[in-house]
């Protein structure tokens, strides 16, 4: 319901501005781009979301264990098949999308290595968990709104750097940028979803000891020293992606995204950054 809600006032904004600042052919125009945004918003905003963090569609014979996972776990929480894609990214990810009965589970490219065939069945029921409990549309629209954001930042950029073509202006006002803007979209983020999200999960999660210890085997092998976690370190991480191309930044800024293996690995290490 929130995720709807900062939609339809992000829409309601946008028609207002348009109505009031734009005319001529710039207003159809605008118009237009608004409309088919709306289209997408409300029909594919798992499609846009999948576009953005560059995602790729697997086959049945490129990752068999993969597809095996997400099979048996689907059957077992009686949910549709999902399609299955990797991306190229910093992190160590793992994310679900569903519109209607269409539904995606997205795997960092690196993990998807690295997993065993095991704790690839905890990470797929773990994702296909949230759609058993509807809790994945709303997970779809909020990482959908906020990668949009980030995309309209980055393509305005774009456009307004392409007057200043000196690279060293480019890269400090896209740092600039990013600076503001990442704890912006984090905050949002966190007002859409709600702070109750990923304490709902772990809740239905207790009702599934195998599986969670199957997780947990997981966040055992991405656990990572505190300052992995830490503000300096994304910090850097922001800087170093900043000489990088869009679709680049537009993955980092969802990869970063508050995310439910934060809260569900917990460790000493992890408290200490927070």
């Amino acid at each position: 319901m929130r995720a709807t809600f900062f939609l339809l006032i992000c829409f309601i904004t946008l028609g207002l501005f348009i109505w009031v600042t734009m005319e001529g052919v710039l207003f159809v125009f605008c118009l237009l781009l608004s409309l088919g945004l709306l289209i997408m918003t409300v029909g594919y905003p798992d499609t846009m979301t999948l576009f953005l963090l560059g995602a790729r569609e697997l086959r049945s014979g490129d990752e068999q264990s993969f597809f095996e996972a997400a099979s048996q776990e689907a059957y077992k929480l009686s949910v549709p098949m999902p399609k299955l894609y990797f991306y190229n990214g910093t992190l160590e990810r793992a994310f679900v999308l569903q519109v209607r009965n269409s539904i995606s589970i997205i795997l960092n490219k690196s993990l998807l290595e690295k997993a065993s065939t095991e704790e690839l069945k905890g990470i797929c029921f773990e994702l296909l968990l949230q759609v058993k409990k509807g809790m994945a549309p709303k997970r779809t629209k909020a990482m959908f709104a906020m990668g949009v954001l980030a995309w309209l930042l980055h393509a305005t950029s774009a456009v307004l750097m392409y007057i200043i073509p000196q690279k060293d202006i480019q890269k400090a006002t896209n740092w600039f940028l990013s600076f503001l803007f990442f704890p912006v979209i984090d905050f949002m983020f966190k007002v859409i979803l709600g702070g109750g999200y990923f304490k709902k999960l772990e809740h239905h999660l207790k009702d599934y000891p195998a599986e969670r210890e199957l997780l947990s085997k997981v966040g055992l092998k991405l656990r990572k020293p505190y300052t992995y976690y830490s503000l300096p370190s994304r910090k850097i991480h922001e800087l170093h992606a900043v000489g990088k191309s869009r679709n680049f930044q537009n993955i980092m800024t969802l990869e970063f995204l508050p995310h439910e293996w934060d809260y569900l690995f917990k460790s000493v290490e992890i408290r200490s950054a927070e």
